[in-house]
């Protein structure tokens, strides 16, 4: 029987809906046999994470997103970490680093959307995030000012690069990502490839220590699942993947997790003990 495995999803400590619990308990419905939270540069969702899970009887694992910042291709990419030891030198102030720029970043697009007219306070970003900030929290804010209907409808108008709102990603390189969870212990990969770039940028990732590919992702094609399983087969790459859940009401509420063969599975896992 094929398992169903989840290793990108986003709870209230990032830019999801849900709280770690919830999260929990979703996947418990959704029968998923293996969770882990991969919040936008915060581990913080951990403790009610692991807590959640011992009594749901629900194997989990702790993991992380983060955003990355550059020329060309580079401010597309976002790094995923699994099994690195959170308590490594230096890891949690970095960390501490990514979303102190992140919040500078947000007020910048708060001062951009006041200069189109829109009543829009930092204030009104800030109270509706439990910590990471982003994007998707000044999406919510114009979504309760009555200014837009979803977060979609945000983005497509404001948001997103060339839109007047838009201030560009304050994030670390990727190759500053990749090392930062490598010197943690732990695998860095490449989060939905299909945003990175062509096969010269991923060549260049590659390069820079990267050590899987999101292959069984949630919005990728058949074509586009045996097109990045080749590229990761090819340079003996971790294929990993998941539905990056962020919960309801944000526009990505699928159902938790990635039915993976037998075959896929087995390495996965093994790696993730």
């Amino acid at each position: 029987m094929p398992k169903r495995v989840e290793l990108h999803c986003h709870s209230i400590f990032s830019d999801g809906t849900l709280t770690p619990a919830e999260l929990v308990s979703r996947a418990v419905k959704n029968g998923v046999e293996l969770l882990t939270l991969t919040d936008h540069d915060s581990i913080s969702g951990g403790t009610d994470l692991f807590a959640a899970a011992k009594a749901e009887s629900l194997a989990v694992r702790l993991g992380i997103e983060i955003n990355c910042a550059g020329e060309g291709a580079a401010d597309r990419v976002h790094i995923l970490g699994y099994g690195f030891n959170p308590a490594a030198p230096g890891f949690a102030e970095r960390l501490t680093e990514f979303r102190e720029r992140r919040t500078v970043r947000s007020k910048r697009i708060v001062e951009n959307l006041r200069a189109l007219g829109i009543a829009i306070e930092f204030e009104h970003v800030r109270s509706g995030a439990h910590e990471t900030l982003g994007r998707p929290h000044v999406a919510d804010a114009l979504k309760r000012l009555g200014v837009v209907k979803s977060r979609k409808e945000a983005f497509e108008r404001f948001l997103i690069k060339g839109k007047p709102g838009y201030v560009e990603s304050m994030g670390p390189s990727p190759a500053e990502a990749i090392a930062l969870i490598r010197d943690a212990g732990g695998i860095a990969c490449l989060a939905h490839p299909q945003t990175a770039g062509k096969e010269n940028e991923l060549d260049e990732l590659h390069r820079a220590g990267l050590q899987g590919i999101e292959v069984l992702y949630s919005g990728h094609t058949p074509s586009q699942v045996r097109v990045y399983g080749d590229w990761a087969k090819a340079k003996g790459l971790l294929a990993v993947g998941g539905s990056d859940f962020h919960g309801p009401n944000t526009g990505r509420e699928e159902r938790l997790g990635i039915e993976y063969s037998d075959d896929a599975a087995g390495p996965v896992l093994e790696r993730l003990q």
